[in-house]
């Protein structure tokens, strides 16, 4: 089993280094992303942008996962995976920004600025989810 496509997301003031939140996002999503950004305002009125990559296909979005590196991988498989798997069976992880533009990966459990990543899990009827998950970041340790 695997993932099916990834999805990497954050909101950018005026005020932040939008140019630096790119590249980390571009960094964290990988080479087949396709990023965008869009230009909006927040609900207090002021400017915004919010830049997303958008990996599409399954070695890719492996290949995101695998940039959270082992130290996180085992910090989640000590936390209850099921919290972190929607109904969809999206697989969601925030993320420190301030570390992840120095290439550094720290969940984000605070109010600090995030980035949001999504991952599809590739999961068929009377799969569950959490096992898939589980597999996959044991396997990825393992390696």
């Amino acid at each position: 089993m695997s993932l099916h496509s990834a999805t990497w997301r954050v909101h950018v003031s005026e005020l932040d280094d939008s140019s630096l939140i790119r590249e980390s996002i571009e960094w964290i999503a990988g080479e087949s992303a396709v990023i965008s950004v869009d230009k909006g305002k927040s609900i207090h009125g002021a400017r915004q942008e919010t830049i997303s990559a958008r990996v599409d296909n399954r070695k890719g979005a492996c290949e995101s996962f695998l940039r959270l590196g082992e130290k996180t991988m085992a910090q989640l498989l000590d936390e209850d995976l099921s919290a972190r798997i929607d109904e969809d069976k999206n697989f969601h992880i925030r993320l420190d920004i301030s570390s992840l533009v120095s290439e550094k990966i720290k969940i984000n459990n605070s109010d600090n600025m995030i980035a949001k990543g999504i991952f599809k899990i590739e999961c068929y009827p009377g799969d569950k989810p959490e096992k898939i998950v589980s597999e996959l970041i044991k396997k990825n340790i393992d390696d």
